[in-house]
């Protein structure tokens, strides 16, 4: 008769488990980590803090990839970031067990906005040297056959700049409803 399986809490171990451990070779988390370490963020604009008295403050890098895994996962508050830092096994991963507060989140987003979105940018041009994105190349033959393919379903350069412009007012909505979502009172979590 076999025994069934019930959570030991006492259990110890020998060695302490490794954090790298923690997520694995193909999730995201390990893109998002090897992306913002490849970034110049001076370059790009970020913020940079003297370190004075106190406690020293959280690197941009720490905060960039926080909030990049946030986009990831549609977590755009800050204070469900904080949480999810304190949570998710693969942002405790990822911020090497640091969790920042939520107004250190905020700070970081509402003093580098405009560095975030060139950040994005740089995203789009990784993905696409990546060949993860791309234009697709298409040939006539002079063969004719009934399609579905009218004018609403081809993309031309007017419409990709459209498109581009689309995507320029989404995250234009996106920092609007971080910025709404600070605004909500709210000292519990949701």
């Amino acid at each position: 008769m076999s025994q069934e399986i019930h959570a030991d809490y006492s259990q110890t171990f020998l060695f302490p488990p490794c954090l790298e451990d923690w997520v694995g070779a193909d999730h995201p988390a390990r893109f998002i980590r090897e992306f913002v370490e490849a970034l110049d963020l001076a370059e790009l604009g970020f913020e940079q803090h003297a370190c004075g008295e106190g406690r020293p403050p959280y690197a941009n890098d720490l905060l960039l990839k926080i909030w990049l895994y946030g986009y990831l996962g549609r977590i755009r508050a800050t204070r469900q970031l904080e949480k999810a830092c304190q949570e998710h096994v693969s942002l405790l991963w990822l911020t090497g067990l640091n969790a920042p507060d939520h107004n250190t989140l905020w700070r970081f987003w509402a003093e580098n906005r405009q560095a975030l979105r060139k950040v994005f940018r740089s995203s789009v041009k990784v993905a696409a040297a990546q060949g993860l994105i791309g234009m697709i190349c298409h040939a006539l033959d002079g063969t004719k056959i009934r399609a579905v393919a009218s004018r609403r379903t081809t993309e031309h350069q007017e419409d990709l700049e459209k498109l581009l412009a689309r995507v320029e007012e989404e995250l234009g909505k996106m920092e609007a409803e971080i910025e709404a979502a600070e605004l909500e009172p709210g000292g519990d979590y949701r």
